[in-house]
């Protein structure tokens, strides 16, 4: 397709939201305005370090960081190839999920391992909204409720079998009607909401004060793994950087690299607008809640209130538009969006005014579980694959990460139990099947007997 071509077939104006709304630099792909804004190009990277992070988002420098609190004198170089929180880092709903990892809400009460996961994920994730608050003070990290919200009968079916898995995991919350339907359920329960890309270019503020160099606009094409002589780094540039160790953070920017051994993860696109601020009373009436929603249907929509906005998201995609374009939106997934969003409020009529759509890619693998890992012999760490849980787990696991890129132990026998029952998770197919199994027959009785509403309870 011409450019021309795709300019007609997309909207967008290159930057998220919260891009915008913290005066982000330009664009990614205007390598040359983007360089004036940051003032760092490839040229800038020096020609060797300790440990090499490529990517500078959540994941590269929450490790980077951590690196630093268990060796101040680390020799840490992060390169991006825009900037720090061009990626997924600066494009999603802000939300440190409390129950980080859903392969394992359809396992826990068949499997101790898994529950026991869920809870110190939980509480590992409540821990790093604290850090995060001291390293990045602006980035609007607060208590925020998570409602997950069943649409029909075989949604408030599954959320009640989930909610046997957080039973199993001993986590906290309410389950009550729903927020517009009181024949359905609701989950509440204790979260953290953040500020996207205030956050990143907070956590990067404090890598930089820490003594991590930041490179930005250092696209890297390959990497050479020595061994125990180190890894070369090769930028788009032309330059080379040696050191002793590289943490691959790019995510769903991996496949983007030479690697010799590529992580079993995908690509998924998801898809974001934001409305213009919207009257106090009309917001209260069509909303609600005032934490972070999850409606559970096809689209997976998700929701938060910023500043008097709806910022609403869904409608994951597996087909991009090209790469270099990647925050921009198809028109009609834009309208099917749109729609979504009338339908959350109730109105066809009376849609706020949109000022905002934005697309991006993360990286997800067929567990939902993050890739932390460093082949024996291997100077490559692959820190990738968070799925849509990154904002949570990049920050709950990068000490793992900086244990591996220092060659160390996990800092707690904890963090290295997690690790290990993070590797050996596969796909659930016997706890997928029980759980479909337990779905479809409470449909049916429900649909027999009819589901009375009933009341709120905690558990």
């Amino acid at each position: 397709m011409s450019k021309i071509g795709i300019e007609a077939a997309t909207v967008g104006t290159g930057r998220s939201y919260w891009h915008r709304n913290a005066a982000a630099p330009p664009p990614g792909n205007d390598r040359e305005s983007s360089a004036r804004e940051t003032g760092a190009t490839d040229r800038d990277a020096p020609p060797r370090a300790d440990i090499v992070i490529v990517g500078g988002g959540l994941a590269g420098l929450s490790t980077a960081l951590r690196i630093m609190e268990r060796q101040p004198d680390a020799d840490v170089v992060i390169l991006d190839a825009h900037f720090p929180g061009y990626g997924a880092s600066g494009r999603n709903g802000g939300l440190m999920s409390p129950l980080a990892a859903p392969a394992w809400l359809v396992t826990a009460a068949s499997n101790p391992d898994h529950a026991w996961g869920l809870k110190a994920i939980n509480a590992r994730t409540a821990a790093a909204a604290e850090w995060a608050r001291a390293m990045a003070p602006d980035a609007e990290v607060q208590p925020a409720e998570l409602a997950l919200e069943a649409t029909g009968r075989l949604t408030d079916c599954g959320l009640r079998e989930v909610a046997r898995g957080v039973d199993a995991a001993g986590i906290s919350y309410d389950l009550a009607a729903g927020r517009k339907r009181g024949d359905v359920a609701a989950m509440h329960i204790a979260a953290h909401s953040v500020h996207p890309y205030k956050l990143v270019a907070g956590l990067a503020g404090a890598a930089t004060g820490a003594g991590v160099r930041i490179v930005s606009n250092a696209a890297v094409s390959r990497i050479d793994d020595e061994g125990a002589a180190g890894a070369r780094i090769h930028l788009a540039g032309g330059s080379v950087i040696q050191a002793r160790s590289v943490v691959v953070a790019t995510n769903a920017y991996t496949p983007s690299l030479q690697l010799a051994k590529a992580p079993r993860a995908k690509a998924v696109y998801n898809y974001m607008l934001a409305t213009a601020p919207i009257d106090p009373d009309r917001l209260e009436a069509a909303i609600g809640p005032k934490g972070f929603v999850v409606e559970l249907n096809y689209a997976y929509a998700f929701w938060r209130i910023h500043e008097g906005r709806i910022v609403y998201g869904g409608l994951e995609r597996l087909k991009p538009v090209p790469d270099d374009r990647d925050l921009f939106v198809p028109v009609k997934v834009a309208r099917a969006l749109e729609r979504h969003l009338a339908a959350t409020l109730g109105t066809e009529a009376e849609l706020p005014q949109i000022t905002d759509h934005w697309g991006g890619k993360y990286h997800v693998t067929a567990t939902d579980l993050p890739v932390i890992r460093r082949e024996p012999g291997s100077a490559i760490v692959l820190n990738v694959g968070y799925g849509g849980e990154g904002v949570a787990l990049t920050m709950a696991l990068a000490p793992l990460a900086a244990a591996l890129a220092l060659g160390k132990a996990p800092p707690e026998a904890e963090l290295g139990r997690l690790a290990s029952i993070i590797a050996e998770t596969r796909v659930p197919v016997a706890g997928m099947a029980r759980f479909v199994a337990r779905v479809a027959a409470d449909v049916v009785k429900s649909t027999i007997r009819g589901r009375p509403s009933r009341p709120a309870h905690q558990h």
